[in-house]
């Protein structure tokens, strides 16, 4: 899947995600950890939303990693679309931690891949 946040190209693994919801359903936290948003409701109980990628956004991304579920605060989903493993070039250097997994060229613009697994960790560390 591939979407916007803070005027960057990002994709992530499509089997990662469940679904694609407004932001508008976001409640902040009164004292969130840095890269929290706030929370969504869901039936099965509270999503906690990530704003590693940007403060604001108009969608959240469900992510499903594992036994956690988590939402990921973006501007815009752009499009599904399958990509040939061979077009992904290797992580890039300087990385504080392994969030980009790989970057894409598509037509001029770079896309970073992001991890799910690496997002997942910023709950859990």
């Amino acid at each position: 899947m591939r979407f916007r946040a803070a005027d960057t190209a990002y994709a992530l693994p499509v089997e990662h995600v469940t679904e694609v919801r407004s932001a508008a359903d976001v409640t902040a936290l009164p004292a969130p950890r840095e890269g929290v948003a706030g929370l969504v409701a869901r039936a099965d109980g509270a999503l906690t939303v990530l704003s590693v990628l940007g403060d604001s956004g108009g969608h959240v991304i469900v992510v499903d990693e594992g036994s956690l579920t988590f939402g990921l605060l973006v501007d815009e989903v752009t499009e599904v679309v399958r990509i040939d493993d061979a077009r992904i070039g290797p992580a890039p250097q300087g990385q504080a931690g392994v969030a980009v997994s790989g970057v894409i060229h598509d037509d001029g613009e770079l896309v970073l891949v992001l991890d799910a697994a690496a997002l997942r960790g910023t709950l859990t560390s």
